[in-house]
């Protein structure tokens, strides 16, 4: 939310595909909340799309039914259909082509382009992005009433007891309890979570025949994500996802590609931070040497298999170059989160953020924390005024092990001197960029 779209726009992994590897791209979806009419670079090449929007409003019509899309093929404004009120800019129409619905919509544009672009001699990348499931989390009419006897899960933090929220930081620790209408309201919008992934499940399968008939799939590496985990009454937090808790950074991926065998998991933490430079990397590139740097890193090494002949060339020499690069140097035991407030935020009764306290950062460690708490969350706590976190003033820590729902702050049982190396280290992961933030886990961690 606080982006400086000028400067990442004009340097995304979309333009060094294109630029750099001579890749075609095409997005079709939202596109971050600020989202630019004319494409940026990358999307402007003469065979790439540009189908994007910033994901409408979160109100009908616009967000999933009736939307606007700016429409640019080949970097120039598309006109002349009766979807087009003036070029460039498409006007969904629930009465016209695919129902007006956004899922279909860029779903049908992106799987017409892919069969277009996916026989010529460049290379390509699509991106996929629905608005499903985010709220309003407006189904397809056809998917309406699915799902109509579920219920979001009752997990121990779910409506937690105020004696259990009490050790928590402001904004959770007031919470109060989640009532029966509200939990109701909590079970309707889970149900219609899930009704608008059964469009996004409609989208893969057509990309995926797309990909098979034009010849592609067993070249193609497939990624399926999300931005956010999502709260459904954990905590007492009955929508949104402002949170630093496992319900709300927790963020499913599934790959699928060349040299990766089916049913291949790692439990190294990795995050959308990762996307890109795995992206660059499996065509070729390095997102450490592309100017300004990644501060991700390629999870390819992790998943593919170099030994396998489907991987194809550019593969292969990233990977190769990975090794060289890092050499015996271990993948990160935890990855860095922040989030800096919007404000106050109130869904379904509740106050999911506030100014005062709800602007953290913090380390989750999978493995290599201090002894006893491997797996473990740090965070540290202040008003977004002071957003340099020079005066935090709460700290929360949860060993997830012994307490996966994190309903219990360690922070008065941790040792002082296991706290101020913590601090240490989210400080320089505050500070860090590109490699470094790699090399900045080993440098100040001592126990």
């Amino acid at each position: 939310m606080h982006v400086d779209t000028n400067k990442v726009n004009p340097s995304s992994f979309a333009s060094y595909l294109n630029q750099q590897a001579n890749y075609t791209v095409g997005w079709f979806g939202k596109h971050m909340n600020e989202c630019p009419h004319a494409p940026p670079p990358g999307f402007d090449c003469p065979s790439c799309y540009w189908f994007a929007n910033g994901g409408g409003a979160d109100r009908e019509p616009g967000g999933y039914l009736n939307a606007t899309f700016s429409d640019f093929d080949g970097g120039k404004a598309v006109k002349g259909t009766p979807y087009h009120k003036a070029p460039g800019t498409y006007k969904a129409d629930t009465n016209g082509e695919f129902a007006g619905y956004t899922t279909s919509i860029i779903a049908n544009k992106s799987i017409e382009w892919v069969k277009k672009v996916g026989k010529g001699p460049q290379p390509f990348f699509v991106a996929v992005a629905s608005k499903g499931p985010h709220v309003p989390a407006t189904p397809a009419p056809w998917y309406a009433t699915a799902f109509s006897d579920r219920a979001a899960p009752r997990t121990p933090d779910y409506n937690a007891s105020s004696e259990q929220l009490a050790g928590h930081h402001w904004l959770i620790a007031q919470q109060g309890p989640i009532t029966e209408k509200q939990g109701q309201q909590i079970d309707e919008l889970f149900r219609n979570r899930w009704r608008t992934l059964l469009s996004i499940d409609d989208a893969i399968a057509g990309m995926v025949d797309a990909l098979d008939e034009i010849g592609a799939l067993d070249s193609t590496y497939i990624f399926i994500t999300s931005d956010h985990g999502y709260n459904l009454g954990q905590h007492r937090l009955p929508s949104c996802k402002l949170n630093v808790y496992d319900h709300d950074i927790r963020i499913p991926m599934v790959i699928k590609g060349p040299g990766i065998k089916a049913g291949t998991v790692f439990d190294n933490p990795a995050s959308n931070v990762d996307v890109g430079p795995t992206l660059l990397g499996l065509a070729g590139l390095d997102g450490q040497s592309v100017s300004p740097p990644m501060d991700g890193r390629s999870v390819a090494p992790l998943l593919v298999d170099s030994e396998d002949p489907a991987v194809l060339p550019s593969t292969r020499q990233h990977l190769k170059s990975e090794a060289e690069q890092w050499g015996a140097a271990a993948w990160r035991t935890h990855h860095f989160v922040e989030y800096y407030s919007l404000g106050n935020v109130v869904r379904t009764g509740h106050l999911v953020d506030d100014a005062n306290s709800n602007t953290y950062r913090a380390l989750r460690f999978t493995s290599g924390g201090p002894v006893g708490h491997g797996n473990m969350l740090y965070a540290e706590f202040t008003a977004v005024k002071d957003w340099n976190f020079t005066d935090y003033n709460f700290v929360e820590i949860f060993d997830l092990d012994k307490d996966p729902h994190q309903l219990h702050n360690l922070v008065n049982k941790t040792p002082s001197h296991v706290k101020a190396n913590l601090h240490n280290l989210l400080q320089a992961q505050w500070e860090c960029a590109g490699k470094n933030c790699e090399s900045a886990i080993n440098d100040v961690w001592v126990v």
